[in-house]
């Protein structure tokens, strides 16, 4: 994004310029309603389970990273189609929407928000601690962060031709005491750490919602059976979360860094 302050931008070592050509075509506006012509979903699962993979395993993509820690996963690190953006407050955020909106508009094929959990940290986490500190009402500055990550999801779900995908978290990555382990439905108990008030508006703004896990399969090595871990996105957990989509997607898909790429294939044609 050339408009971009070159200080606030890191991209990966030697990467090429970004090239304004979809690598995943995109389907021509067909006008019909409930015909796919972007993917907009959002990923949510415990720490360390692939989520930004998984959010990032299409090409050609904006991340604007918001978790200190989210970009630095072994499998983006040789990626040179990843432009990554840190903005750190709700003016730089909308500085880089509007700009997607206009001069950046249909450089990138993708738009990756990560996550929702550390946008909302970033835009109200100081004025909820001093209010919280001060023994004061924190419904307030609660409220006006919510009403911020709201209005930057409106913002970003609206963006033209463009995927866009949003990832959240879980607040712990165990099961309690009970439930079930049921491999089909996943391993852990669903308790997002985002305020119910944006995953309110999150949840119908986006066509997919899938839940992130891993899990510890025995693969045969010669003679012998090794313990391999495993990421997988689920889209369908039966009642036990949100996880789902309003178009034909398998149920559980295992994570690299082309799942995106190939869901949007098969979904949106081309490739």
């Amino acid at each position: 994004m050339a408009k971009i302050e070159s200080g606030r931008v890191k991209s990966r070592k030697n990467a090429p310029p970004v090239e304004t050509t979809a690598q995943v075509p995109l389907k021509e506006q067909a006008g019909a309603p409930g015909v796919p012509t972007r993917m907009v979903g959002c990923f949510f699962g415990p720490p360390k389970t692939g989520k930004t993979t998984v959010a990032c395993s299409g090409r050609n993509v904006l991340l604007l990273e918001f978790d200190p820690d989210g970009d630095a996963t072994e499998t983006l690190k040789g990626r040179e189609d990843i432009f990554v953006l840190r903005p750190d407050s709700y003016a730089a955020v909308q500085s880089i929407v509007k700009r997607l909106y206009t001069t950046d508009q249909g450089v990138f094929d993708w738009v990756v928000v990560d996550s929702i959990t550390f946008l909302f940290q970033v835009l109200g986490g100081p004025d909820i601690n001093e209010t919280y500190l001060a023994n004061k009402d924190t419904r307030r500055p609660y409220g006006k962060a919510g009403a911020a990550v709201q209005q930057i999801v409106h913002d970003l779900v609206l963006l033209p031709d463009t995927n866009v995908i949003f990832c959240a978290h879980l607040e712990k990555e165990f099961q309690e005491e009970g439930v079930s382990m049921d491999q089909e439905l996943g391993e852990t108990e669903v308790k997002l750490a985002v305020t119910p008030m944006v995953w309110k508006v999150l949840g119908p703004a986006v066509s997919f919602i899938g839940r992130t896990y891993k899990r510890t399969v025995y693969e045969k090595v010669g003679k012998t059976k090794k313990p391999v871990t495993k990421f997988f996105v689920s889209f369908n957990d039966g009642s036990r979360s949100p996880a789902g989509a309003r178009y034909p997607i398998p149920a559980q898909v295992e994570i690299t860094d082309s799942t995106l790429t190939e869901l949007a294939s098969s979904i949106l044609g081309g490739a």
